[in-house]
């Protein structure tokens, strides 16, 4: 059994959530590498903090709208460590169930019905896929319509566009540089077959995560014997990064968890 380097990045002060989903993962035995622009206090024993700047400048770092979360940057973060073949990414709040060995070389899941997040993503560095997705990314030249967004959004920039704005990635709808042109790209190139089930990865819905903080939840009613891990939505406990994390309440099923782990809240 082949157990692939889980890979991540990280901006800002570490929650017990990233440190719970951490954590989860060294004791199904991967190795955790998490990339940053300065250190991280409170991460787990046994995670290994990589300089970010490996990978891209710390100029390059973008904020959503130039002012919320750099979850674009992340996007973007993840595809360049897939070109240079560092592992597996996983977000720091997907929570380890199962090791996710021997992947196969394309690894990605729906998390509802048409739609692929890459919350959890593995693309060979060589891929056209690949390719595609960072070319989302590419400064200057962009075209006037961009296919992978939904049909209001794809005419909102393309308007935007024709008046002379340059819309970058970071100002468009939240989701437009990761499971839109991930979803859009998958179908494009015919890679559906490698897409697994919605139960693999993301079992709960990104409108129920916040059950998994009350008294009497329990994660094993929403995973299957298929699930590896479990895409606990940080930005549904948090107000999408507008609120600070909050603790779970004892008895709670994130609460159970971080007893597992060892992590105080």
């Amino acid at each position: 059994m082949s157990l692939p380097t889980i890979v991540s990045f990280w901006h800002g002060p570490l929650s017990w959530l990233e440190r719970l989903c951490a954590a989860s993962f060294l004791r199904h035995r991967h190795a955790l590498e998490v990339y940053a622009y300065e250190p991280l206090a409170g991460l787990p024993a046994g995670v290994t903090l990589r300089d970010a700047g490996e990978i891209l400048p710390r100029e390059a770092m973008v904020f959503y709208k130039d002012r919320g979360t750099p979850a674009v940057f992340s996007d973007r973060f993840r595809l360049e460590l897939m070109r240079a073949g560092r592992g597996v990414w996983a977000d720091l709040d997907v929570y380890c169930l199962k090791p996710i060995a021997d992947p196969p070389p394309y690894l990605f899941g729906y998390e509802r019905d048409g739609s692929v997040n890459n919350a959890v993503l593995r693309i060979p560095a060589g891929a056209p896929l690949l390719a595609d997705l960072l070319a989302v990314f590419e400064p200057g030249g962009k075209r006037l319509i961009e296919p992978h967004l939904p049909p209001l959004r794809r005419l909102e920039v393309a308007a935007r566009r024709l008046l002379g704005f340059s819309v970058a990635p970071h100002q468009m709808q939240f989701g437009a540089t990761g499971p839109f042109p991930l979803t859009y790209h998958i179908r494009r190139h015919g890679l559906e077959r490698f897409v697994q089930p919605r139960e693999v990865f993301y079992p709960l819905a990104y409108e129920d995560v916040p059950k998994l903080m009350q008294p009497g939840s329990r994660l094993e009613d929403a995973v299957t014997e298929r699930t590896l891990a479990v895409h606990v939505w940080r930005s549904q406990l948090t107000n999408r990064g507008r609120a600070g994390m909050p603790a779970p309440a004892p008895d709670s099923a994130l609460a159970k968890l971080c007893e597992i782990e060892g992590i105080a809240v």
